[in-house]
């Protein structure tokens, strides 16, 4: 899930292209935005594995989040750099957003592909995060391209996963909630696991935190079965930004706990669930990794680390 302007865009992109990686880009109505052919393995069933848990926007300091517990992790795809993992930790591969001016895809289908072959059979692969918040009403063909690249990663490697984040917005669907679910649902992209992410903190409404069960509750009636869903938890503000209005508040440890409590009622034992966001860069500041109860920031750290251990 992304916040933010076309200029942290190109900031993000020009990161990944350097090594990096990043979930990217769009707006949303309520403030800036910061089953396939195999579904998703059904949560509480036999062979569903522990929860993982993922961050994004680590950059240099992975080590900083895994104190938190944090075990899957935003990377390009540099071979090395993923085999160099610790124990317990995967990555799940940024491979460039489907963009939503153009409607070109960040990596073209060549470089996408050769990235894949690279990856396959790597057990360090967790699988490939292939669109964050793409827009079918402004890309008609958004869905098609995130069905190619399934579909390429299943054939390769039919364990590591594909992932989206959907967004779902008034300022999308209008008059229509749920247009967006029902467009990228797994049965239409064949991705394995979709990430919901209604931000319900922000500084002049509060904390809206039935938005939790009223955004999961529309995915499943559009298609998407809650074991496909992940979880994408706000543990960031805009307070300290210099790059959009402020609109995004961090919360406080019982807004977050609130927050985490509805999640866990909502879409208990995900395969993964997603932080966003660890650096507070952009226009996503403060965001994790300044929210250790100094600054005037809340310590969200402690109730994170304790609730990874579980």
């Amino acid at each position: 899930m992304a916040v933010g302007s076309r200029a942290w865009l190109v900031v993000v992109l020009a990161l990944v292209a350097a090594g990096g990686s990043s979930a990217c880009t769009s707006t949303r109505s309520d403030g800036p935005a910061v089953a396939g052919q195999r579904s998703a393995t059904p949560a509480g069933s036999a062979a569903h594995a522990a929860t993982l848990h993922y961050i994004s926007n680590t950059h240099a300091d992975r080590a900083g989040a895994a104190k938190l517990g944090y075990n899957l992790f935003d990377m390009a795809p540099t071979k090395a750099d993923i085999d160099a993992l610790g124990p317990g930790q995967q990555a799940l591969v940024w491979l460039g957003n489907l963009d939503n001016t153009s409607c070109t895809p960040g990596f073209s289908y060549p470089k996408f592909t050769a990235a894949v072959d690279r990856l396959a059979g790597d057990r360090k692969v967790f699988g490939y995060y292939l669109s964050d918040e793409p827009h079918p009403s402004v890309c008609p063909d958004a869905a098609a391209h995130i069905r190619q690249r399934a579909d390429y990663i299943r054939a390769k490697d039919p364990t590591q996963r594909s992932f989206i984040v959907v967004l779902d917005a008034d300022a999308q669907c209008g008059s229509s909630p749920g247009c967006e679910f029902a467009a990228l649902r797994p049965d239409r992209t064949h991705v394995d696991l979709i990430g919901v992410d209604p931000f319900v903190c922000s500084i002049g409404k509060g904390c809206g935190f039935d938005r939790i069960g009223t955004t999961v509750g529309l995915a499943e009636t559009k298609g998407i079965p809650r074991a496909a869903l992940v979880p994408v938890i706000q543990v960031f503000g805009q307070t300290c930004n210099t790059e959009q209005s402020h609109y995004y508040k961090l919360p406080s440890q019982d807004e977050l706990r609130q927050a985490l409590a509805r999640w866990d009622a909502e879409v208990p034992d995900p395969v993964f669930d997603f932080a966003y966001t660890w650096a507070s860069l952009g226009p996503a500041c403060p965001a994790l990794d300044r929210a250790d109860g100094t600054g005037g920031n809340a310590d969200l750290q402690s109730i994170i680390k304790e609730r990874n251990a579980r």
